[in-house]
């Protein structure tokens, strides 16, 4: 039930996010609306794209489960805190991403809707900037972006004229020759493999999911099925065993099934260590020293290889071995004697980056990227790898290769082509539980399908094929919607007693002009009462006091529960009471940020909402300008919302000019704050309470360094906070009951 379909208001992204469509312009919209380019497909095309779009939905939908069954089966079983899954679902989540894009963009290239594409180009804009910042490192609390996308997504193309018309399109015949015209009878010369390269070009990848609950065991079987598609193929005669960052029990059911296993294939092993690994050294410069962070890896590879019990040959350096930060410690194991060699596993976008990256010393062997239908490796960073004579291994997702999109286009949903790799120069692997084939795809239309779920800049029109053509003119549209219209549009899907959406009060859409002048005069701050229109306050308002009785909020181990009382707002099971769909599922409120901060658009951040109370005993909050958490500072907005309030506590605030301002924030106010801007303050509360949602805003996903800093939230139960948090819930808990007597 989690993408039940909720209706969203359609609100437009203004050129300037400041031209606001209040009153009777519908005129203005529908003028600008008839200025859109038209994409126009062949009848096959068109029914390609349709159904494309409706898989690539499934996909999006099915992902978004198998990922919130991922992040609650470590939570639960006590692997990882509940703000620690991160670096688990990060593949994961890039794939949904792409998808949702792929999704979008295939049916705009379907049947365009020109009433929807702001909306469907404001979506677009959302996922391009989350794939930019998740190229970079992992998102860290991805429930916040996904309320907002899965709500405009479903919206969109979930029901309603442009779900109904892709089902339409859907049915009707497709001709092969159709979608690549000319590019059908042609073929691409292939890029030859690594000659005398250490890893084999046949490879098996295992992760963490090795014979756990649904989870596939049968790994000397596919083993020796690689083997002999090696053999048939004349590729390879070993196989190689990539192994994935696992914890030790799973390692060892790995060593335990191959010692075995009677008429093994030869192997060549090779291991990845975790991204986060070298987080854990911590902060400041004693962390940071080039022994400390040597040590730290040679201790985590030494207690691989006893746990595997296997020679290894080849050892995985994550991308964040090669920080700035880190690289010293890095090298400095790297130069001691070994008896494997090094490979780098890391995402790369362009040849530049892909020189910058492997151009080390000593030399890496090998490079391992995420590589499959929606994200294919860049054949420019891999011909300039292959030339520097380091190998390139494949290592396609484990949900794209289920994928129903993937099937789409492959046309065999039950295999993953090896000849795929192969043919672009890359050594093949397969994640354990696919099935492996030497049937050679139709790699022209593999590439529209990579086209539609790019989160790259819109290249100048290629000279393509028909299919390709028409994502080409389809991500044109969008690219238009999203930069030539300022208005907003009259809302499609008028509120019924039956479809509530969350939104903010008519007062606080008007005058945003002025706003954004006050909030710039200010020194970025800015505060509103009467927010929120009247349901979504209630609904917040009923959500946190749940909250308050619940399990649901992760205790803040900086706070201290007397002078600031709470913790981080979890959101492992969806509903639609969810805090995270009545503020970060909002677009209205995300279109109000937008257009006050007026430097574009702005989305949820991927740093979880947080619940505080400032008690009777409260001494408030020393005065402090808020620190920068996102990469660029104009884009870093964060925001206090207060949902109740019978104290005499104010905040305070110096504006630009100097001048002191105090305010005692009503139930129903927000105050929003840039980042190493407005010194602000807290005063004690002086026999009252008062309860507040904090939270962030990003128009930029990228980190700033100090951004993981504040990630860590390691206490045990005897944090103050933790025990006075307990302590509410249980009195929060015995009132309802007696309440019930």
């Amino acid at each position: 039930q989690a993408w039940l379909p909720v209706p969203v208001a359609t609100i437009g992204e203004p050129r300037d996010c400041r031209a606001w469509f209040v009153g009777g312009m519908g005129a203005v919209w529908w003028i600008l609306l008839a200025q859109l380019p038209v994409v126009l497909s062949t009848q096959s095309v068109a029914a390609h794209s349709a159904a494309a779009a409706l898989a690539a939905l499934q996909d999006v939908q099915r992902i978004e489960q198998r990922i919130l069954d991922d992040e609650g089966r470590r939570i639960s079983s006590g692997d990882v805190g509940p703000l620690e899954a991160y670096s688990f679902v990060h593949q994961s989540l890039g794939l949904l991403f792409d998808t949702s894009l792929a999704a979008l963009r295939h049916a705009v290239a379907a049947s365009p809707q020109k009433e929807l594409m702001v909306e469907a180009a404001s979506l677009e804009r959302q996922l391009r900037e989350l794939l930019i910042g998740h190229f970079k490192e992992p998102l860290f609390f991805w429930h916040g972006p996904k309320w907002l996308i899965k709500s405009k997504l479903l919206r969109l193309l979930g029901s309603g004229p442009w779900h109904e018309k892709l089902k339409e399109l859907s049915e009707v015949p497709v001709v092969a020759t159709d979608l690549l015209g000319d590019k059908a009878a042609s073929k691409e010369a292939a890029q030859p493999l690594l000659q005398d390269s250490k890893v084999p070009a046949i490879g098996l990848a295992v992760d963490d999911t090795f014979c756990s609950p649904g989870g596939s065991c049968n790994l000397v079987e596919e083993l020796t099925a690689l083997s002999q598609l090696g053999k048939e193929s004349g590729k390879a005669s070993k196989v190689h065993l990539l192994i994935l960052p696992c914890p030790e029990e799973t390692l060892k059911k790995i060593r335990d099934a191959l010692v075995a296993a009677t008429g093994l294939p030869k192997l060549f092993v090779s291991v990845s260590l975790p991204g986060e690994l070298l987080e854990a050294a911590g902060p400041g410069p004693e962390a940071m020293k080039p022994e400390r962070i040597a040590k730290l890896m040679e201790d985590y590879i030494r207690d691989i290889q006893k746990a595997v019990g296997l020679t290894i040959g080849l050892v995985w350096m994550p991308y964040a071995a090669f920080k700035k930060q880190f690289w010293p410690g890095t090298q400095k194991m790297l130069g001691k004697t070994r008896s494997w060699d090094y490979g780098i596993h890391a995402e790369v976008s362009t040849p530049a980056v892909a020189k910058k990256l492997l151009d080390r010393s000593p030399k890496p062997t090998a490079w391992l990227t995420s590589d499959d239908f929606l994200r294919p490796a860049n054949e420019e960073a891999v011909a300039a790898t292959l030339q520097a004579g380091i190998a390139c291994v494949s290592l396609p997702r484990k949900e794209a290769v289920a994928a129903n999109l993937t099937a789409l286009y492959f046309s065999d949903e039950a295999s993953w082509p090896l000849p795929w790799a192969w043919h672009r120069g890359l050594t093949a692997s397969v994640p354990l539980g696919a099935t492996a084939t030497l049937k050679a795809p139709q790699l022209e239309l593999l590439k529209a399908v990579a086209f539609a779920a790019s989160h790259l800049d819109l290249p100048a029109k290629p000279t393509g094929f028909p299919l390709q053509a028409a994502l080409y003119d389809a991500r044109s549209t969008l690219k238009a919607a999203e930069v030539s219209i300022g208005v907003l549009p009259p809302s499609t899907q008028p509120e019924t007693k039956s479809t509530f959406s969350p939104g903010v009060s008519t007062k606080t859409l008007t005058g945003l002009d002025e706003k954004a002048k006050i909030f710039k005069a200010n020194d970025h701050i800015i505060y509103a009462e009467d927010f929120f229109d009247v349901p979504t306050f209630a609904a917040i308002k009923e959500e946190t006091q749940r909250l308050w009785r619940s399990t649901d909020i992760e205790a803040n181990c900086n706070l201290d529960g007397k002078n600031r009382l709470g913790g981080y707002i979890m959101d492992l099971i969806p509903q639609n009471s969810s805090l995270y769909r009545l503020i970060y599922g909002n677009d209205p409120f995300r279109q109000w940020v937008s257009a006050v901060n007026a430097e574009g658009p702005m989305w949820p951040s991927d740093f979880p909402i947080e619940l505080r109370e400032y008690g009777m005993d409260s001494k408030g909050m020393g005065c402090h300008p808020d620190l920068q958490m996102y990469k660029v500072p104009r884009k870093d907005l964060e925001f206090a919302f207060t949902v109740d309030n019978d104290s005499r506590c104010n905040v305070t605030f110096w504006d630009a000019a100097g001048k002191l301002h105090s305010v005692q924030t009503k139930p129903n106010s927000l105050m929003m704050v840039g980042v190493n801007a407005a010194t602000h303050c807290v005063s004690p509360t002086e026999g009252g309470s008062r309860s507040i949602l904090k939270f962030i805003y990003v128009g930029d996903y990228r980190k700033s360094n100090q951004f993981w800093h504040y990630t860590s939230n390691e206490c045990d139960d005897t944090n103050p906070n933790r025990q006075m948090l307990d302590d509410r819930r249980a009195q929060r808990l015995r009132e309802v009951r007696s309440a019930e007597l």
